[in-house]
């Protein structure tokens, strides 16, 4: 059996995309993390019986339409799932209907939940059949809990990790204008209401850089490490906190290692507050800062955070530390509003997504097309979608994806590298007490040509 891992972000997806191809290869499935941009091209090339995509977007429809057509048994564990909102395109009763509404419901074979909450708006919905829907949580949350937490880097350093959330207002990505708008809208979200919150956002954002200045100013024997958000502008960060020597910008790495070294975390409406409290870290939300229309957007992450009312009350906090973390109770936090949205913190999501796509096995032909390569997978593709396909079905995408990625920052961003996918297989075999020689990770070739691919392929030993 052979299952295909779709991976978005490789910051924050490949983690827990490297567990969950751990997890299916020790039950001796071979596995492949496919960089979502190239899905199109490789896919067709792997010789896959299974398919785990990322989200159920519009914009992907008509390509899953076609993986399904092709006899692949499509399974969803999203990429973003556990901070919902409690009304808009993303709350769970939203996307119930548009998974139902919208086609998908049709051609999916599974839907894996972060957690019950979501789940049940699928079941009272009717979306899909209750024996499609599997309440499992998400892979990249196992290494918070304590069974995978040495995995994690390093041991604390006492910095002060502040998160930020702005991508909306802050793209590290230059768009057409009002693009952003054009996404909430598409996605289910009211226009005027749309308008409201990047109005406020904005000035949010201009506070939330004031306060971190402020903060760094009023405590010089503190470092303040602050990391934008993947898909956030570092310069604004930079030019604005540039005089002072304490603090550090830094996006690289994994979010989860940047919490667990850090003191507390500092944010606003930032879905990092939930790992903190996973990680045990105090998380600190700027209340003081919000608009109604902010604060309600996204209520989760003030919820699980200790609320700060004003700037004098952050700085009690932070110089009581120790006190201000051994008195929020993490558990209760995780019980009443974590648990919900993110289901158990026992290191076993991984396991139970592997546990249902190993049962449900597969009688089906191997998924092969040179042509769909070619035509990107589509009915009517356009001439670049053409050009595309056939340089990567003569070249093979490695090449071509390396070289698309020199010009476009986005898909550098998006690459997928061999050495960390087997750096990190081996940490995980060897933490769990099996023999990292068991497995291997090393560049997936087309089944045809045999040319090189993008994607990763982990394969348990023969």
């Amino acid at each position: 059996m052979r299952i295909g891992l779709v991976v978005d972000h490789p910051k924050r997806d490949l983690p827990g995309a490297v567990m969950l191809g751990y997890q299916l290869a020790r039950r001796g499935v071979s596995v492949v993390l496919v960089p979502m941009y190239e899905q199109a091209v490789d896919v067709p090339r792997l010789g896959l019986d299974a398919l785990v995509v990322n989200y159920v977007r519009p914009v992907n429809l008509d390509l899953m339409r076609n993986f399904a057509k092709a006899g692949l048994a499509l399974y969803v564990l999203d990429t973003e799932g556990g901070v919902l909102a409690e009304k808009g395109g993303n709350s769970p009763p939203a996307m119930a209907a548009h998974v139902k509404g919208s086609g998908y419901a049709d051609i999916l074979a599974g839907y894996f939940f972060w957690g019950s909450r979501l789940h049940d708006a699928f079941l009272a919905a009717g979306t899909m059949k209750p024996e499609q829907l599997h309440l499992t949580g998400c892979p990249r949350f196992d290494f918070a809990a304590p069974r995978w937490r040495a995995l994690l880097d390093g041991e604390p350093r006492g910095y002060l990790l502040v998160n930020a959330n702005f991508p909306l207002v802050n793209s590290r990505f230059t768009g057409k204008p009002g693009g952003e708008r054009e996404a909430m809208v598409r996605a289910g979200w009211d226009g005027a209401y749309v308008d409201r919150f990047i109005a406020d956002l904005k000035q949010v954002f201009t506070n939330y850089l004031a306060e971190i200045d402020r903060l760094a100013g009023a405590r010089p024997d503190r470092t303040v490490l602050v990391r934008p958000h993947p898909f956030e502008s570092e310069d604004v960060y930079r030019n604005a906190l540039a005089r002072h020597a304490n603090v550090l910008i830094d996006g690289t790495g994994s979010v989860l290692d940047r919490i667990r070294n850090a003191a507390a975390v500092v944010h606003l409406n930032c879905g990092t507050a939930v790992e903190s409290v996973l990680l045990g870290k105090l998380p600190l939300q700027l209340e003081y800062l919000n608009t109604p229309t902010t604060a309600g957007h996204a209520a989760l992450p003030a919820r699980v955070s200790r609320s700060v009312n004003s700037f004098d009350e952050l700085l009690g906090a932070i110089d009581h530390i120790e006190r201000e973390t051994e008195t929020f109770d993490f558990a209760r936090v995780h019980a009443a509003d974590i648990a919900a949205f993110f289901h158990l913190n026992d290191g076993q999501a991984a396991e139970r997504v592997a546990d249902v796509l190993t049962a449900a096995g597969s009688s089906r032909r191997p998924y092969v097309s040179l042509l769909a390569t070619v035509k990107g997978t589509r009915d009517k593709p356009s001439l670049c979608q053409i050009v595309k396909g056939a340089a990567s079905a003569v070249l093979g995408s490695a090449v071509t994806e390396r070289l698309r990625s020199r010009f476009n920052r986005a898909r550098r961003d998006k690459r997928i590298e061999p050495v960390f996918v087997g750096t990190l297989l081996q940490r995980i075999a060897t933490h769990d007490g099996a023999s990292p020689s068991q497995f291997t990770a090393r560049r997936a070739r087309c089944a045809t040509t045999g040319l090189p691919l993008a994607s990763i392929a982990i394969e348990p030993a023969r």
